[in-house]
Parts: C-alpha cells; sequence; structure tokens
C-alpha cells in the first residue's frame, strides 16, 4: 500500500520523511521515507541514521552509521559518524578528573576550601561508582581542604569513576506534557542568542532557561557531565525537565534540534546537579583577598 501511494507523490521520499517528524514522536512511516531517500541520495544517510537514533533504533543507527563511514570521503564526515557510533554503543569506561589549584601570587595561601558537585549515577540508563576520592562528601557536594599552597606551587585532587551506560531515548514523549508546553520549550531555545562565554556558553544557556522555566511553572535543573568523542573528553551542561526527567539541551539545539530533547546518547555522560555550585563545576575558597589561586579541571578516560 505504500509503495502505491508513493507512485503518486510529487515530493520526496525526504521530504515526507521531515513532514513527519516531530519533537514528540518520530513515526514509522518518517524511518521508511528517510530510508527511501537515503537510496536516492548519499547524503541522506546521515539523516537517516539520526532518525534511527532519535527514535531509540540505536542497533540500526550504528549499522547506519557504519555504512555511511564506510563510504565517507570526507574526515570531517567520517570523524562526526565515528562519534555518532559511540554516542549509540553502550558505554563501560573509567573517567579520572583531576582539580587542580596553583598559588599563582606572591604570598602563601592558607586554608583552602576546594568543592566540587559530587558525580551521582543517572538510573535507568547510567550507573556510576566512585573507584577513588581525594575528596570528602558533604551533601550535595566533595569537599576538600589545602592546609596551604606556596607561591608557584600546584596541588592536584583526583576522583575516579566507573560508568556503565546504555542508549536511551524518552520518544514518545509522555503524553503528559502538553504541545504548549514542548511548543514554549522549542521556541524558547530557537530564539535564545549564544553569548560569548568563556570557557564555553552551555551554562549560561542553561541557567537562562532554567531561569525562564521558572516563569512558566516549570521545574528545569542545570546538569552537567561530559561529552565523549575519539580525541577525548570536554566538560558540557544542559537542562532536565524535572517532572518527566526529560534532557533539554540548549547549545545543541542550534546545531540539531531533534537530538537536543528527550535523547540520552553515551557519548553524553551526566554526572552531576549543578545547581548547589551556582553553575561551577569547580569551587575555591580562601580568606585572604591578597593571594591569587587559580583553578581547573583536567579529564582523562581509562
Amino acid at each position: 500500500m505504500i509503495v502505491l501511494l508513493l507512485l503518486g507523490f510529487s515530493i520526496s521520499p525526504a521530504d515526507s520523511a521531515r513532514e513527519l517528524i516531530s519533537i514528540r514522536h518520530i513515526p514509522e512511516a518518517a524511518i521508511y521515507y528517510s530510508q527511501m531517500a537515503a537510496a536516492e541520495d548519499g547524503c541522506w544517510m546521515l539523516e537517516f541514521g539520526r532518525l534511527l537514533e532519535a527514535a531509540g533504533r540505536f542497533a540500526d543507527a550504528y549499522r547506519i552509521y557504519g555504512i555511511a563511514l564506510g563510504n565517507s570521503t570526507s574526515q570531517d564526515t567520517s570523524d562526526w559518524l565515528i562519534n555518532r557510533r559511540q554516542g549509540v554503543s553502550p558505554v563501560d569506561t573509567t573517567i579520572a578528573i583531576t582539580a587542580s589549584v596553583t598559588n599563582t601570587g606572591d604570598i602563601t595561601a592558607w586554608n583552602i576550601q576546594v568543592i566540587i558537585p559530587i558525580p551521582v549515577s543517572h538510573p535507568p540508563l547510567q550507573s556510576l561508582t566512585i573507584l577513588e576520592n581525594d575528596f570528602t562528601p558533604s551533601g550535595d557536594l566533595l569537599t576538600a581542604n589545602i592546609p596551604f599552597i606556596t607561591p608557584g606551587q600546584t596541588v592536584d585532587l583526583s576522583i575516579t569513576m566507573n560508568i556503565l551506560q546504555q542508549p536511551g531515548s524518552l520518544r514518545p514523549i509522555s503524553e503528559s506534557i502538553s504541545d504548549e508546553t514542548l511548543a514554549w520549550i522549542a521556541g524558547t531555545m530557537r530564539a535564545m542568542p549564544i553569548p560569548s562565554a568563556l570557557p564555553g556558553p552551555c551554562v549560561p544557556m542553561s541557567e537562562e532557561m532554567a531561569r525562564l522555566a521558572q516563569e512558566q511553572g516549570l521545574t528545569i535543573r542545570v546538569e552537567g557531565g561530559l561529552i565523549l568523542d575519539r580525541t577525548g573528553c570536554i566538560f558540557h551542561a544542559w537542562n532536565v525537565l524535572e517532572d518527566h526527567n526529560i534532557r533539554i539541551d540548549p547549545l545543541l539545539f542550534k546545531e540539531d534540534s531533534l537530538l537536543s530533547i528527550a535523547h540520552n546518547p553515551t557519548d553524553v555522560i551526566p554526572l552531576w546537579n549543578l545547581g548547589p555550585t551556582d553553575g561551577y563545576e569547580l569551587n575555591l575558597l580562601y580568606k585572604n583577598p591578597r593571594c591569587r589561586l587559580q583553578g581547573s579541571m583536567q579529564i582523562k578516560t581509562r
């Protein structure tokens, strides 16, 4: 029946796929049309994989990304495909995060407190186990006290954790979220500018999204974690719609609106709630304003 109907179409299968896609749901017909478009145009092979991934068909997406990778002639495209294959595959990895505190001034700093959010598991898709830890748990935080740091000295504090994570999708999005709410979320992220911020715009965008959501009566928190790719990993932040546990990524929305809502790939590793630390992964507390301390965090996978 579908084949017969296609004979009467004056638009391409790619157009048909786009017409059927929504944030809430990706119907089977959209997958079928995108598969036909991929057969007609090799560039649509990537779109076919994206639709499969967004629909939660991760094994199929892995296979299609692999076919596209085998036919890729562009290094940028190949890198993107390798990362996407990682994002749809189960992850079992050990991550070591090191907080470094350097005294860049000319006087000794005393009684420095180092604070980071406590990493927690995110079931049912992720379990996290802390293996080694130089910090002490304190509520939602990990803290460490450094008695003193002399000028030019650097002190390192590490936390090592094992992470098991499965890719997951929350589509179709729960009917308890109204169409008006979904439209507001997408419209707000679409209109949100990308600020010039160091080390990156993800935190201020996520904080602004949470603030605007509160005005709408929605409870959204700022969550932090890592983005993994073939070259390593970087810190990232996004939002979670708490009542429904749906991930929302304002920065990613600018380049991929489909994968930025209700999507949980394994190249994005959630670690902590950034609320208790006001959006910062690393906080330094010390009394003497004449001291000059610099903090940084590094990540390694094992």
